[in-house]
This record gives C-alpha cells, sequence and structure tokens, in this order.
C-alpha cells in the first residue's frame, strides 16, 4: 500500500501507562531546560515498559508537560505509592524540546492543540512572560510581564531563553524557560495542578492566551511523517484519545473578565478566557 494511502496513527497511540514507586522513578528533562521531563532510566525489569528517554505525560491523570522537574517530583510525591506513569516514545512530532512541540500548528480542538494549552499553562505557574512594550495602566512590572528593551529580548532569544516567541500588534513577546526553583512567593505547584475530588476546575491564578501572537517560528507538521500527520480535517486521529483533564478546558483568546489582556500574556483575575 502507498504511503499516501496507509492509515496514520497519532504519536498518543503509543502511550502506555505502568505503575511506579516514586522513589524509583529516575527524571530527566523538566520545562528549566527547555524539556518535556523524561525518564532518565527505565523503571524496573518488565518488558515491555517505560525506557528511559521516553516523555512523561501524565503522572496518575495529572498533566506534567511543561513542569520543572523538581514540580514534577512535587506531583509525585503527593500521591499514595505506587504512583501510574502515562509515558511516550519521542518521535517527530513530539520530542523532548518543548520549543519544537510549541511552534508547532494544529487545529484548534485537536488533542495536540491542548496539549500545547496545558504546557503553557503549566509553564506560567513558574514563568513570567516578557515583552517589549511599555507597561499599560494597572500592570505590574515583574507580575504580568517583564517589561524589556528589543535589545534585552534579542539576546533573551538568541541565547535559547525563550520557548516561544513572536510579535503581535507591533511588539515582541516571548515566554522564558521558568527557573529551576520557586520564587518564595509563588504557590505549590501540587495546589495548582492537582484537582481534589470535589473540585470541578484547577485552581490557577493566571490564564494565558497566545493564538493571535505571530511567531517566528511556527511549522506545520512534516506530512511525510507515517504515523504521526493530523488527519485531512485536523480535528481528529484514528484511534486519538480526548486528553480530559480540565486544565485543557481553558480557551485561547481573551479574558472573561473583560481586562483585554493580549496574546501572550496572562491576566490577573484568574478567568478562563473567552474566544
Amino acid at each position: 500500500m502507498s504511503k499516501s494511502l496507509r492509515r496514520r496513527r497519532h504519536w498518543l497511540s503509543r502511550a502506555q501507562e505502568a505503575a511506579v514507586a516514586g522513589e524509583a522513578l529516575q527524571l530527566g528533562g523538566g520545562a528549566e531546560f527547555g524539556q518535556f521531563p523524561v525518564l532518565a532510566a527505565a523503571p524496573g525489569d518488565a518488558e515491555p515498559g517505560p525506557c528511559a528517554g521516553d516523555i512523561v505525560l501524565e503522572v496518575n491523570g495529572t498533566p506534567v508537560s511543561g513542569l520543572t522537574r523538581r514540580d514534577v517530583r512535587a506531583v509525585v510525591s503527593h500521591f499514595p505509592q505506587p504512583v501510574r506513569v502515562r509515558t511516550v516514545r519521542p518521535g517527530r512530532i513530539i520530542n523532548k524540546e518543548l520549543r519544537h512541540y510549541l511552534s508547532l500548528q494544529f487545529q484548534k480542538g485537536s488533542v495536540d492543540h491542548q496539549l500545547q494549552q496545558v504546557i503553557r499553562d503549566n509553564l506560567y505557574l513558574r514563568t513570567i512572560p516578557c515583552t517589549t512594550r511599555p507597561p499599560r495602566d494597572g500592570e505590574v512590572p515583574g507580575v504580568d510581564y517583564n517589561f524589556i528593551s528589543l535589545e534585552e529580548f534579542k539576546t533573551l532569544e538568541d541565547s535559547g531563553a525563550l520557548l516561544e516567541s513572536g510579535t503581535f500588534d507591533g511588539n515582541f513577546y516571548g515566554t522564558p524557560k521558568p527557573p529551576a526553583e520557586p520564587g518564595p512567593f509563588q504557590q505549590d505547584v501540587v495546589d495548582q495542578v492537582v484537582l481534589d475530588d470535589n473540585s470541578d476546575e484547577a485552581q490557577r491564578k493566571r490564564t494565558t492566551s497566545v493564538s493571535m501572537m505571530q511567531r517566528a517560528d511556527t511549522l506545520v507538521p512534516d506530512e511525510d511523517d507515517d504515523d504521526e500527520r493530523p488527519t485531512a480535517n485536523g480535528t481528529g486521529y484514528p484511534g486519538e484519545q480526548v486528553w480530559s483533564h480540565p486544565l485543557t478546558q481553558f480557551k485561547s483568546g481573551h479574558c472573561a473578565n473583560s481586562c483585554s489582556a493580549p496574546m501572550l500574556s496572562h491576566c490577573a483575575h484568574g478567568a478562563p478566557a473567552t474566544s
């Protein structure tokens, strides 16, 4: 059968789950290195099973993509042991580099678009976006944005410190890698990403929105990928599983409280964004 006619499988079809004791879970990567969390070593001798280098997607159903290594460990420690770890081996669409995955353009509502939003939500728990525009009334430097010069922005971009960068309304915006250790006044990440049984939504303080930013490096996934290309209409994949974590209910757009927060920003209201 020709490659163009062969049914294509989404990368999520390669995902697997395993029960792992927390002390046996050796982690590498992490958002502070611009990477997904990955397994530094295979957690056990069972075959088949997770392997060293596999990307860690979830711990007990909690998405951990976009978290620092320290925060992934905190999520692992939060649960009774052993924990259920969902992993996937890297491929052409999803590899360990966050910037690569965030640069890809996916249909809104697809599993990849939802995962991109989860990554951004998790990043903004620990990092503050930067922009070259001046502060607006009510914006607090170092809280809403880091307001920097164009030269400072270019230095950050050239150094590889930005996981996303682009322009909106003539100004530059960027998402820096988060620090390895949280700031002294930042909340415990477990309180914000792990949902209680009686909770309907995550306890997020900020909402991110990047859909209108013109990114400098946006790419469409390679159509020659034999197991990872989106379907023709881009709304689903053969064998696709819905990313059901409540964090994916946040939408790109503007703050629901009409604060007109621009793209690649977070608003202080903590409200879900509206289209």
